[in-house]
């Protein structure tokens, strides 16, 4: 269940390369400069290099606006495939895209059409995100991209079709989502939802709109949950599940309006689900309903409660029985 926690250091590590870089200023080098102070433009082309405190950018062509009153720069744009990094110590930080712009009055870096992000230590990449847009705002701390976004993390592989993060001066994660179409990928562990969330204050996500976990473990085993809604707390150590619940795992098979993963902090396998509402579990071709039901793992047994209804099949398949001659 480490997968939610991977996903937040990406977002961190991009907040903490731009915190600082507006407070410098800007020094523009290219082999050829043209600045039209009356339109407030400047032009610039060949081996076009910007530097703002330690972020660096370059491309073959620029373009930069200037405010009409103090005709600082206000916002730099970068054509021709743009690169832009930052070193920082034993870490790097690299940014491509079709198109670049650095806005100095919102304080803003957008990078647009087949953006990637690269965050490396050491000369080793520690994570990728590739997108069809992003951009980080220092003021409101609010990390987005958008448009196909793929995140790679060690084991970690995350879909979507936007992310977005906000970040607090501390370079701290207060809220992550993963929105539209999500999938999310760690070894041979697969979640699936329309919305994504994680919310590190409470150390929990929850996944709504069709959601669906398919864990595998070691010895083979397969544990799938599918439901409207799921939640997982880390202190708990449980996940919660709403609308619709269908868990199977190994021979059992359960469906109810609510269930409850109880998850063993050492091995971390489910030792024991229950199901509150009106359930039914089956194994083979056997089958308990009832208002409670709670099934264990190890020791293999379920106990029911509430209005129990149990259907026990004869194992010849011949369900057929007289009392009468």
């Amino acid at each position: 269940m480490n997968l939610k926690k991977n996903l937040t250091i990406f977002f961190i590590l991009m907040s903490l390369t731009m915190a600082g870089a507006y407070a410098a200023g800007v020094v523009i080098e290219a082999a050829n400069q043209q600045i039209n102070v009356d339109q407030n433009k400047g032009f610039f082309s060949g081996d076009v290099k910007v530097t703002v405190g330690d972020v660096v950018v370059k491309s073959p062509r620029a373009e930069l606006d200037l405010e009409p009153k103090s005709k600082k720069p206000s916002l730099a744009v970068f054509f021709d495939n743009p690169y832009a990094f930052q070193n920082k110590d034993n870490k790097k930080h690299e940014i491509k895209a079709n198109i670049m712009k650095v806005s100095l009055i919102n304080k803003t870096l957008r990078a647009e059409g087949n953006t990637q992000s690269i965050m490396m230590k050491d000369r080793q990449p520690l994570i990728v995100i590739n997108s069809d847009s992003q951009e980080y705002n220092t003021v409101t701390k609010l990390m987005k991209a958008d448009g196909s976004v793929i995140v790679h993390y060690q084991d970690v592989e995350t879909f979507s079709d936007s992310a977005s993060a906000i970040i607090d001066k501390g370079g701290e994660i207060q809220n992550l989502k993963l929105m539209g179409n999500v999938v999310m990928k760690e070894k041979s562990n697969v979640l699936k939802g329309n919305k994504f969330e994680y919310i590190p204050q409470r150390q929990e996500y929850q996944m709504s709109g069709n959601t669906s976990t398919d864990v595998t473990f070691e010895d083979g085993s397969r544990l799938y949950v599918k439901a409207r809604f799921q939640q997982y707390n880390k202190n708990t150590n449980n996940i919660i599940a709403g609308g619709n619940v269908n868990i199977k795992f190994k021979d059992y098979t359960a469906v109810g309006p609510k269930a409850q993963v109880f998850i063993d902090p050492v091995t971390q396998k489910p030792n024991k689900v229950v199901f509150t509402g009106r359930s039914k579990i089956t194994q083979n071709s056997s089958t308990v309903e009832a208002d409670i039901i709670t099934m264990t793992m190890n020791p293999k047994e379920f106990k029911a409660s509430g209005n129990v209804k149990t259907s026990i099949s004869g194992s010849d398949g011949n369900d057929d029985m007289e009392i009468m001659p």
